[in-house]
């Protein structure tokens, strides 16, 4: 019941058990114990469930850590550090399950640009936890950002997935997902995540000591080449994380040249020279 309350539909006792994992698995993280999910992905099914109301956050604080603070003073602190580790993993295995579960159900499915949906990139990020690889498949398929004027749930995932990987998190990100996000629209409005980005591309932009006409250049010709590689290939798949069907030719039809793609979702594919 807990890993499942849907957003609106989770009632205040579900809430506080989301938030106690948050609060849990921080607790654990802080004390270099290795679970297979990290904190951010209870916290942000907290956001999910409740909305970010912040009278619902707060009063889920309140009750965690009043409950915390009473088992603290009757059985002592290595008592209570031993059930808050217990709590992290137990909620850590609960998301492993979840994400089992779903996994197969949602991965596959596209949204009506024919893109992988936003479901399935949620469930392909909890289930592996990276939050980079996501990133990736938006800015090949979108390497001019996002059109505003269209359905934009990919895009506002992509918001909340920065928030999620938190500053150190975006530095384990590829340059070209980092400096096309940072040059394009991916998402309406998410300013957390938009100075996040914007701090990450600038400390790169010192590392690699460019200016701020030479990183859009840069990432322009980057665009550009994500563009025409999808031009070529004739498949959207290719470098993605979803599957899709091969664009190889019919037998006999001319000269085929093929080219293996690795990475997640790679593969062989065939066109006409």
């Amino acid at each position: 019941m807990l890993v499942s309350a849907a957003p609106l539909h989770a009632n205040t006792e579900d809430a506080e058990l989301i938030y106690e994992c948050g609060l849990a698995m921080q607790f654990a993280e802080k004390k270099d114990v290795q679970l297979t999910i990290p904190a951010n992905r209870a916290m942000g099914h907290f956001a999910e469930v409740t909305r970010n109301d912040p009278n619902l956050r707060n009063e889920a604080d309140r009750q965690i850590r009043a409950v915390w603070d009473g088992m603290r003073k009757s059985d002592g602190r290595p008592a209570l550090e031993r059930y808050i580790l217990s709590v992290a993993q137990d909620c850590s295995d609960l998301y492993v399950e979840l994400a089992e579960r779903d996994a197969a159900a949602v991965e596959g499915e596209l949204n009506s640009l024919g893109t992988l949906s936003a479901a399935a990139l949620r469930s392909y990020a909890t289930r592996t936890g990276d939050l980079g690889e996501i990133a990736n498949y938006l800015v090949y398929n979108y390497p001019y950002g996002k059109d505003l004027f269209k359905p934009n749930e990919d895009g506002d995932l992509l918001g909340q997935l920065v928030v999620e990987a938190g500053a150190s998190g975006l530095r384990r990100w590829s340059d070209e997902a980092i400096y096309a996000i940072a040059n394009e629209h991916y998402w309406q409005y998410n300013p957390p995540a938009t100075r996040l980005v914007d701090a990450e591309y600038r400390r790169r932009m010192r590392m690699m000591r460019q200016t701020q006409s030479e990183a859009q250049r840069w990432a322009q010709r980057a665009a550009d080449d994500r563009a025409a590689q999808a031009r070529r290939a004739n498949a959207p798949y290719v470098g993605s994380i979803g599957r899709g069907s091969s664009s190889r030719p019919t037998p006999g039809s001319g000269v085929v040249v093929c080219t293996t793609h690795k990475g997640i979702g790679g593969g062989r594919v065939c066109k006409e020279d």
